[in-house]
């Protein structure tokens, strides 16, 4: 079990790095062969299921009692998660993506729930995890049923999208795993102990996104060939993405939160949950949609990464002076 655990705390302090390199080694190997990536790609959706069952089981009915304890801090979360980050997702596509597909997948980027790392982030900087554990298990149970219109709403004259499809389509890779994962963490609680092994399904459910961003680097290797004139445009709009999603709600948060709070709801804006963004980007928009969300990966890492060390030295420089 020790050996378990100490795996599990490896790929924790190690994500930034494996994501990188698996991203890289995707796009590295694809001039050569898409081989890989082609024989993942009929499992993309029960990679998601699965990564969402790992994580799902870390989630308690209990985080969700804080919804009433501090709705603010909620109702700002689920605002941020699926008011800004769209608009904001919608509006960089516009300006700078001109290809229908590739707008779609930064759109896609602004849709999804929030990601479960971003609760890692915040326990690390002393943030209000609980707080922000509750926006990322609302937003998990919301995104089936508010995704499918948010796409309609934003990408809707662009491509064609069957809004009844994708929800359902997100009922099976989203909702179920949720709903399973958290009735077995509540028989688990009730008939056994299980705290124990706990860290371990976070670092499955890394893993497993980890091969999801594989294959749709490894996939698109063609395609991102065949349009090269529209991949800086590209890397521009993501690379915007994350610092505005980290930096506007940090700062729009001073006004109403202490900072443990915005901590939280801050790392539930900037970090969103990209693995689903590419099941559905195979599933319902095709592959090469998954590809800005891909490179939106690491954009993301390294901004989290970059928010932090910011986060840590001025908290630093508040306990010096006090």
């Amino acid at each position: 079990m020790k050996r378990l655990l100490g795996f599990a705390e490896f790929v924790r302090r190690h994500y930034q790095a494996i994501i990188i390199v698996t991203v890289a080694l995707g796009l590295a190997i694809g001039p050569w062969t898409t081989a890989p990536g082609q024989a993942l790609q009929p499992y993309t959706q029960a990679l998601t299921f699965l990564m969402i069952l790992f994580i799902s089981f870390t989630i308690t009915p209990r985080q969700f009692a804080l919804v009433a304890r501090q709705p603010w801090g909620v109702v700002a979360g689920l605002a941020l998660n699926f008011v800004y980050m769209p608009v904001l997702c919608w509006a960089l596509a516009c300006l700078l993506v001109r290809d229908p597909q590739l707008a779609t997948g930064v759109i896609l980027v602004g849709v999804v729930p929030c990601a479960g790392m971003a609760a890692v982030w915040t326990a690390l900087l002393k943030g209000d995890v609980p707080l922000g554990m509750a926006i990322n298990g609302l937003t998990m149970i919301l995104g089936p049923f508010l995704i499918p219109p948010l796409m309609v709403l934003f990408a809707g004259s662009s491509v064609k999208i069957n809004p009844w499809a994708m929800f359902g389509q997100l009922a099976l890779i989203l909702l179920l795993p949720l709903v399973v994962g958290m009735a077995a963490r509540w028989l688990a609680d009730r008939f056994g102990d299980v705290k124990s092994h706990l860290p371990l399904l976070p670092a499955l459910s890394a893993l497993t996104a980890v091969l999801l961003m594989f294959t749709v680097c490894n996939v698109n290797v063609p395609l991102i060939a065949a349009r090269w004139s529209l991949v800086p445009s590209l890397l521009a709009a993501v690379a915007l993405i994350f610092p505005l999603g980290f930096l506007v709600p940090h700062w729009l948060g001073r006004f109403a939160f202490n900072r443990g709070q915005r901590i939280a709801i801050t790392y539930s804006s900037g970090m969103k949950n990209l693995p689903i963004a590419v099941g559905l980007a195979f599933a319902s928009f095709g592959k090469l949609a998954g590809l800005p969300v891909a490179l939106a990966f690491i954009v993301q890492m390294l901004t989290a990464s970059l928010f932090y060390r910011y986060l840590s030295r001025q908290a630093a420089q508040v306990r010096g002076t006090a």
